[in-house]
């Protein structure tokens, strides 16, 4: 394999399932060189599809993860009694709540940073943001947007603060607008330098972290019946799904700063939900190739997926039987690259070592998530 082109060999590795993949590392130091380089790790896992990770939405003491291809959950573990909340994943990074602290993670380098924790209306209100600055390095933006009854009568003030981790400032920013309430089902998305909340009434609150930009987007659609809202990323395009008993719909918004419209550009047989006899479902998530469909009957919870390129539905996880009804789900993908503010584990513990021992909990309940996901990583 060595007399190959190593744009070939690449290829081929990028090919094998996890355990070929850790095999050919022990070849020859060739193998070994490329398999361990970040930048090819992280694009063998995004060749993989995504993982599951997930927590009551009321929070928790326990997270579960799905590793890509395995349908049986993983628990985190650890002697921690703190409540914790995944708020949010972006590229590769986790975004926690617990103790009254925020804390983000990335558990492929095992490095975190708490922040404190002061604005936040509810956890639908929380957008995370992720920047690649260049090929090893990222960055991290909190944004809690602000709801404030606005100067005349059915108008509602939109202000933002923002933390880049070392503290948090008021944005300059507000939006003045005729009242509707952001929809408090639907995590906020970011996507391409932007934030976006959506609202009841289909307009979308755009918040650039960036240059701290925002804007009023009157985009509307027709809401069926019963239909089932999901805002995502797709990969060139901000993605509403819609999602009945019978049909699961994709919407692509076009031209959101000038005419935004949102143009059908999918339709998919609910095959999980259609002719069965459920207690309830939901749409959980969506990456730009898998919509994630639970389904909930009197025996199993089970998360479906359906691919967008093979046009197929198969199991992806099956939720444990005493976790809570309601869930927070991300569809998460691995990055190895380092990200400004985060620090090491072991240097983590000093840095904390002055919290009183019912606050080290919230750094135990960190680590055990953290270790949750990167031992299936470890390749």
């Amino acid at each position: 394999m060595d007399s190959l082109p190593l744009i070939l060999q690449e290829e081929i590795l990028l090919r094998l399932d996890p355990k070929s993949f850790v095999m050919m590392r022990c070849t020859n130091k060739s193998m070994e060189h490329i398999t361990k380089d970040p930048s090819f790790k992280s694009l063998y896992w995004s060749r993989k599809g995504s993982s599951l990770l997930h927590i009551g939405v009321h929070g928790s003491k326990l997270a579960c993860f799905h590793p890509v291809g395995d349908v049986r959950p993983f628990c985190s573990e650890g002697p921690s009694e703190c409540i914790c909340f995944i708020l949010g994943y972006c590229s590769g990074l986790i975004l926690i709540y617990i103790d009254g602290c925020f804390c983000v993670a990335n558990p492929l380098t095992e490095k975190y940073q708490f922040l404190d924790y002061r604005y936040m209306q509810s956890k639908k209100s929380i957008g995370f943001a992720v920047d690649q600055i260049d090929k090893a390095t990222q960055r991290f933006k909190i944004v809690c947007i602000t709801e404030l009854a606005g100067p005349n009568r059915g108008e509602t003030m939109y202000g933002f603060h923002v933390s880049a981790g070392n503290s948090w400032k008021i944005s300059k920013t507000m939006i003045t607008c005729h009242s509707s309430d952001l929809r408090r089902d639907m995590k906020p998305v970011y996507f391409q330098g932007g934030l976006y909340w959506l609202r009841s009434d289909g307009s979308i609150i755009t918040f650039n972290p960036e240059t701290e930009k925002a804007r009023l987007n009157p985009t509307k659609f027709d809401q069926q019946v019963g239909a089932k809202l999901l805002l995502g990323a797709g990969d060139n395009s901000l993605t509403l799904i819609s999602a009945t008993e019978e049909m699961v719909y994709l919407y692509a918004l076009e031209n959101i700063f000038t005419d935004p419209k949102w143009i059908l550009t999918r339709r998919i047989k609910n095959e999980p939900v259609h002719q069965r006899m459920l207690s309830c479902w939901y749409v959980e998530g969506f990456d730009g190739r898998h919509v994630l469909v639970r389904a909930k009957d009197k025996i199993e919870d089970v998360i479906y997926g359906y691919d967008l390129r093979a046009n197929t539905w198969e199991v992806v996880g099956v939720v444990p039987g005493w976790s809570d009804a309601g869930l927070d789900l991300y569809q998460f993908k691995p990055s190895w690259s380092s990200v400004i503010g985060l620090q090491d584990q072991n240097n983590g513990g000093s840095m904390l070592s002055f919290f009183t021992k019912f606050r080290s909990q919230r750094r135990v309940s960190v680590e055990c998530i953290m270790e949750l996901i990167h031992v299936h990583f470890r390749i």
